[in-house]
């Protein structure tokens, strides 16, 4: 859904693009994780209920990705925006986790 491993602009923004693999791995895994409960967040706010319930039975990626697609108008947006909010908070806290 988010295919960060792929996305270089990204992963040159952060500085991990050149990362040793194994490293760069894990931390596509814990952005990943993160971007998904941030889009869960957002778009919990955006359905019904009885939406949200259906959602939360596919269990197929690709249906869940069509899904999304028919029924947020916007959700690649929202998706943008939830990786650019994680890029900057990487970015925001880099000083201090790297020294």
């Amino acid at each position: 859904m988010f295919d960060i491993e792929n996305n270089t602009e990204f992963l040159t923004a952060i500085g991990i693009n050149n990362a040793p693999e194994d490293v760069k791995a894990k931390l596509i895994a814990g952005i990943e994780n993160l971007a998904e409960k941030k889009l869960i967040t957002r778009i919990s706010d955006i359905v019904t209920d009885e939406q949200a319930e259906h959602f939360g039975s596919i269990t197929d990626e690709q249906e869940a990705a069509n899904w999304l697609n028919a029924n947020i108008p916007n959700f690649q947006d929202i998706v943008t925006e939830v990786l650019t909010e994680i890029k900057n908070d990487i970015l925001q806290h880099k000083a201090t986790v790297v020294g």
